[in-house]
């Protein structure tokens, strides 16, 4: 029994020792366009191409091939409304591709009459690459500019949209130039609150890109629609909460989704505010009354 005991000791300590060294040897290794190989294996599930599999959408689009900063070609579908009351940068989450996402942009622009370009991160459907932090925010930003470039606006003048994953690239581009208006998706706070819910062993300082949507919403000052399930099982209900408290708008508000998971479809109460919101970014006199510039407070449903 003493020698077992020693033994399972022993086992033990050499177990830990070996997972400081790992800790350390990543803690060490330099950081470049490759990303965080921990958060990269974590973060992203992505559907590369597959004829097979693509599915065409029966609605109308543009087929676009925009060029990220670093060279990389990003696929991005461009469904313009015809007197468009928006324009719409849709980032999309984690998995699948264009194929699976494109009618999150069609019913955009066929409810509320906004032109809308999503596309897909490097490593995703037809885009080039692999997907890191680094170069997702990149691809944002070539979307940005291609949409700013195509209409003539200034990106202050763009909606910012992004569902789960997308929801930081869209905070990161609102924060960063402002917008007339952000929509987040069940969106977490940051990728170290992330691991320490799914890989919990795993020392949240370590992790370099930190997508970090709690420090950078406090940079935007715009109007912020925000909805979040309180079932959801992938990104924790009291994440979105938290994300919405720190937005310094004042002109807000947070739609509260009883018994939603995170890959349920979005509810029927969820798309009126929706309706409400793109009447304030870009009302008529009957429409700004709706919302009159107050602060919007959590919405219970």
């Amino acid at each position: 029994m003493i020698k077992r005991s020693k033994w399972g000791s022993w086992m033990v300590y050499s177990a830990l020792l070996l997972l400081v060294g790992l800790v350390l040897l990543y803690w060490l290794a330099p950081t470049n366009a490759k990303g965080d190989p921990l958060v990269n294996g974590l973060l992203f599930y992505p559907t590369p191409y597959n004829p097979l599999t693509w599915t065409r959408p029966e609605f109308l689009y543009e087929d676009v091939t925009l060029t990220a900063s670093d060279g990389v070609k990003i696929n991005a579908w461009y469904l313009p409304a015809k007197k468009p009351k928006a324009f719409v940068l849709c980032s999309h989450g984690n998995a699948g591709n264009l194929s699976d996402w494109g009618d999150m942009a069609e019913e955009m622009r066929s409810r509320f009459g906004v032109s809308v370009l999503i596309y897909d991160y490097r490593g995703y459907g037809k885009s080039e690459g692999k997907p890191t932090v680094p170069g997702i925010l990149k691809d944002g930003r070539a979307a940005r500019d291609w949409l700013c470039k195509r209409e003539s606006i200034k990106p202050d003048e763009l909606v910012y949209c992004g569902r789960s994953l997308g929801g930081a690239v869209a905070v990161d581009l609102a924060a960063e130039t402002g917008a007339k208006g952000l929509i987040l998706e069940s969106t977490f706070t940051s990728i170290p609150d992330m691991a320490k819910r799914t890989v919990p062993f795993v020392p949240r300082s370590i992790i370099r890109n930190r997508l970090d949507s709690l420090a950078s919403i406090k940079n935007y000052n715009g109007p912020l629609l925000h909805c979040h399930g309180e079932a959801d099982s992938v990104i924790p209900f009291e994440q979105g909460v938290e994300l919405f408290k720190a937005c310094p708008s004042e002109r807000k508000t947070f739609v509260r989704m009883e018994g939603h998971d995170h890959n349920d479809p979005l509810p029927e109460y969820y798309r009126e505010q929706q309706r409400r919101f793109f009447d304030l970014v870009a009302p008529t006199d009957r429409e700004a009354a709706d919302w009159n510039g107050e602060a919007m407070e959590p919405t219970h449903h």
